[in-house]
């Protein structure tokens, strides 16, 4: 999928022209953090979008631009734990 056919099922949780590149037996982890993200508060969410989703090396890469001190204390935190979840799920091969 492309990043403006994610944009389109999940809004500006992943930025329209982020690079998508990544096997596709992955995509249901991405699909699971990107949902993930539409799931945090706005608080959190309105200062974090997805840039990029690749893969180095067999490891999912995910680039996001934040505002840090625009949310709350645990918001970067949150933001981490999507990651390594989606992570871990690739790792596993449990898409």
């Amino acid at each position: 999928m492309t990043a403006g056919e994610l944009n389109m099922i999940y809004g500006a949780v992943i930025f329209p022209g982020a690079q998508v590149s990544v096997p596709a037996a992955w995509m249901p982890a991405i699909h699971g953090a990107l949902a993930s993200f539409l799931d945090l508060p706005s608080s959190v969410r309105s200062f974090v979008i997805v840039t990029g989703l690749s893969e180095s090396n067999g490891h999912l890469l995910v680039e996001v631009a934040a505002v840090p001190g625009a949310m709350p204390e645990d918001g970067m935190a949150r933001i981490e734990e999507i990651v390594q979840i989606a992570r871990e799920a690739v790792r596993r091969g449990a898409h």
